[in-house]
């Protein structure tokens, strides 16, 4: 006995269409918001890629003059008076002495060439490009040497500071930041400081 076939074509219902044009309407307000801030970006060119370093609010400031008791990276521009010039790192030790100042640390640097400058493309250039460059071979050296001399066993003391241009890219303080982090409970501390002029910072 044969048996006969009845297919049922089924419509679409109110309910349904409302929830597809309902997905639709939202899809496109948002790709076009998206679309808008692309834009936006590409016409700002370079300062689509600016990052500010956080400032405080409070009018806590630490002076220039401040004695050095660990290993200090000042990061800075290679011309004090363009803040567009690129930036390079200082590399501040204590050298046996916690009498030695910033000032004098930094100008010991100067002399001592214990400096590196970071490329004007920092943001544009490859990780492998960026590690290979004399400023990170500076900071992954003096941070290894440091450690051996100075942060031979854990300890909640260690500490590393970082002192920083206002608009210093993120690349160049995540670099640091991961390196200390390679030892794990060795260097559990980094001091996080925002140069706001030529003699203060702020502390953050």
């Amino acid at each position: 006995m044969a048996f006969k076939r009845e297919d049922t074509r089924k419509g679409i219902t109110l309910p349904g269409m409302i929830d597809i044009i309902f997905l639709l309407l939202i899809f496109s307000l948002v790709t076009l918001s998206v679309s808008q801030a692309t834009v936006e970006t590409k016409k700002r060119g370079e300062e689509g890629s600016d990052f500010k370093l956080p400032v405080t609010t409070s009018h806590h400031t630490e002076k220039l003059e401040s004695n050095i008791r660990t290993l200090v990276y000042q990061i800075e521009h290679t011309d004090p008076e363009d803040d567009r010039s690129p930036k390079r790192v200082l590399v501040l030790s204590p050298a046996g002495s916690d009498s030695v100042t910033i000032p004098e640390a930094r100008a010991r640097a100067l002399t001592d060439s214990i400096f590196a400058d970071f490329p004007r493309d920092v943001l544009s250039i490859s990780d492998g490009q960026f590690e290979r460059t004399q400023a990170c071979r500076l900071i992954r050296s003096t941070l290894d040497s440091y450690k051996r001399q100075a942060f031979r066993e854990p300890d909640l003391s260690n500490t590393i500071q970082i002192r920083a241009a206002e608009d210093t890219e993120f690349r160049i303080v995540n670099y640091i930041l991961t390196r200390c982090s390679a030892y794990g409970d060795t260097i559990p501390n980094i001091a996080l400081h925002t140069l706001v002029g030529k003699g203060s910072e702020s502390g953050i």
